[in-house]
């Protein structure tokens, strides 16, 4: 325990906050959790696991889809929107990144993912607009600037939505489902090459709350 002699308000002030210092150290200990523990700390709210699970879910779907199958590569792919209709903040670019990381792992150099040009869901690198500002630019090097007409325009349309509902199941708890809904559509036409719904449900206390 820091002892301190009071002499006047300045020094006062800062044994108080040493010492509330002092106790927060010594206090709450944050531990990791371990992979085979994680259902023993399920949230009401949707996580990084229930994200994680949602992409593995929609790419496994994907693959066994014959008209995925069919695809020759390679082919670009742009993320649309991806909307969040859910009472919960949560990053949908999170979601589309997850899901095209898994597809590229699993299928390697048959899917390329455009940063150029993107929805709510996606991302765009403001570098590769800002880099062909550089034409005509008498301080840099032409020879080394980006030509017009190098960039590549996408196949296919990476697209989707979360959706969430509630109910009470009985005087103390309630079921949460996550409703995700993923699209993959061909650019050139607009036909939809794949879909599919899925949910993650969950039942809580009534008194919990998720958002």
């Amino acid at each position: 325990m820091a002892i301190c002699q009071i002499t006047n308000k300045k020094i006062w002030a800062t044994c108080v906050v040493g010492a509330l210092v002092l106790a927060g150290c010594g206090g709450n200990s944050v531990s990791y959790i371990a992979p085979q523990d994680q259902a023993k700390y399920a949230t009401t709210g949707l996580d990084y696991h229930d994200i994680e699970a949602a992409a593995k879910t929609a790419v496994a779907s994907m693959l066994q889809s014959p008209d995925v199958q069919n695809i020759k590569g390679p082919k670009v792919i742009a993320v649309s929107d991806i909307l969040n209709d859910t009472m919960q903040h949560f990053d949908t670019q999170q979601l589309s990144q997850l899901v095209l990381q898994t597809l590229k792992d699993q299928v390697h150099g048959k899917f390329y993912v455009t940063k150029a040009i993107a929805g709510s869901g996606g991302s765009e690198d403001a570098m590769i607009n800002r880099a062909r500002q550089l034409r005509n630019n008498e301080e840099f090097n032409q020879e080394t600037t980006q030509e017009k007409g190098t960039l590549r325009a996408p196949d296919l349309s990476l697209s989707g939505k979360v959706i969430q509902r509630n109910a009470r199941v009985s005087s103390s708890k309630q079921r949460i489902d996550y409703i995700f809904i993923l699209s993959l559509a061909s650019i050139k036409n607009g036909l939809e090459v794949w879909s599919r719904e899925f949910p993650i449900s969950k039942l809580g206390s009534n008194k919990s709350v998720s958002w």
